[in-house]
């Protein structure tokens, strides 16, 4: 679209007051790199959990298992996903600190804000047609309204909106849960994960 658009202008917009003058193709080349951006964040975020504690059993002291065991294990989930996991340093520390569930939850509420933030533009920029800015045409999903023919609001937009809020929501859980562990397990892990696999599924 930003290629499509270049030689679009339109007025770019502070404090939603006409500003300076710019091209549409400008403004969807932002989009794409705060999106971009974002990818590389969660790529980065991802490293995080290839750390893993098998083999510090009950709180990372490793009784009751063999001491080759880490290694071998990390040798065998290597195979078996092909990504590069590896046996933490410490695994009483590992086996407690859930740090890289609040760093990837993190990122992923990033991505919801930036996400619900272009959203938010999109049906701005689409509002209208009479008395809105209406300088975009979003697509026609649905038709949306049975006493306004005509009229056709902007799902899609919408819909991402929520998923956003609902990430948004989901690190609050994650941050909280991992807060709340005690000594050296938490207890709390479940809710976290199920928070991120959701947010992760959704976004």
């Amino acid at each position: 679209k930003a290629e499509e658009f270049k030689d679009v202008l339109k007025m770019g917009r502070t404090q939603l007051q006409d500003a300076v003058p710019m091209t549409l193709g400008r403004e969807f080349k932002t989009f794409a790199v705060m999106i971009g951006e974002d990818i590389q964040r969660v790529l980065e975020a991802r490293k995080l959990i290839l750390e893993i504690n098998l083999g510090g059993t009950a709180i990372g002291t490793g009784i009751n298992s063999h001491p080759d065991y880490p290694k071998v294990v990390e040798r065998k989930i290597r195979e078996v996903t092909g990504f590069e996991y590896t046996v933490a340093e410490d695994l009483i520390e590992a086996t407690q600190d859930t740090g890289a569930y609040v760093q990837i939850s993190g990122v992923l509420k990033r991505v919801a804000t930036k996400l619900s933030k272009v959203c938010n533009d999109l049906r701005l920029l689409s509002s209208g047609p009479k008395c809105g800015l209406n300088e975009i045409n979003l697509p026609k999903m649905q038709p949306g309204s049975s006493i306004m023919p005509g009229k056709v609001n902007p799902v899609i937009p919408e819909v991402v909106n929520q998923v956003c809020y609902f990430v948004i929501g989901a690190d609050v859980t994650v941050t909280f849960a991992c807060e709340g562990g005690q000594l050296q397990l938490n207890v709390f892990e479940p809710v976290a994960a199920y928070s991120l696999f959701n947010s992760i599924v959704m976004l």
